[in-house]
């Protein structure tokens, strides 16, 4: 099977995510399913009103998820947080779009593709990932320093995730989006 993904994006993290999907595109060169699924993810100006959707191409076996994404909401995301809010979307819209185009594969072949998708995903923390257990952690009353060091994350992520959890609701661009924009833009 196919499992392909594109972008549409310039000032987030999405594009340096997006690469981080090929090793998944490489191991699903190898897994059997009745057809190819091509998602594209857009991170537009909430002003432009686009939709997430999907279609399913009977002619060329393929499901085509168009995946829309906040760029104002992504722009003051930390790399960890968007790898980890867009991989919690991906996979749950993954799992409703396969179920309903449930003619075109059993509920076999499905429960093997997502279970393939999930354990990929949670390997690379894409579900359940650092900032998840930096909350869990911090729930416990555990020390911010001593997070960081568990972790492996910069102290300063560790005390924005706590701020985040304390109902802070940043305004500014986070500092690692600031950085993509400095580099090179994504081509099409």
């Amino acid at each position: 099977m196919k499992l392909d993904f594109t972008l549409d994006t310039h000032g987030t993290c999405v594009g340096q995510l997006r690469d981080e999907l090929l090793p998944l595109e490489e191991l699903a060169n190898k897994w059997k399913f009745p057809y190819d699924i091509f998602v594209v993810f857009r991170v537009l100006p909430e002003s432009y009103g686009r939709k997430t959707s999907r279609r399913f191409d009977s002619r060329d076996h393929t499901l085509e998820l168009d995946i829309s994404i906040s760029y104002e909401q992504y722009q003051r995301m930390s790399k960890h947080e968007q790898r980890e809010v867009l991989g919690i979307y991906l996979y749950n819209y993954l799992i409703e779009s396969v179920a309903k185009y449930n003619k075109h594969a059993d509920e076999e072949a499905q429960n093997q593709l997502l279970g393939l998708v999930k354990k990929w995903m949670l390997e690379n923390n894409w579900l359940n990932g650092k900032i998840n257990l930096a909350r869990k952690l911090l729930s416990q009353d555990m020390k911010l320093y001593e997070v960081s060091q568990q972790l492996k994350m910069p102290l300063e992520e560790i005390e924005y995730i706590l701020l985040r959890m304390n109902d802070y609701e940043p305004t500014d661009i986070h500092p690692d989006n600031i950085v993509v924009e400095k580099a090179p833009p994504y081509y099409l």
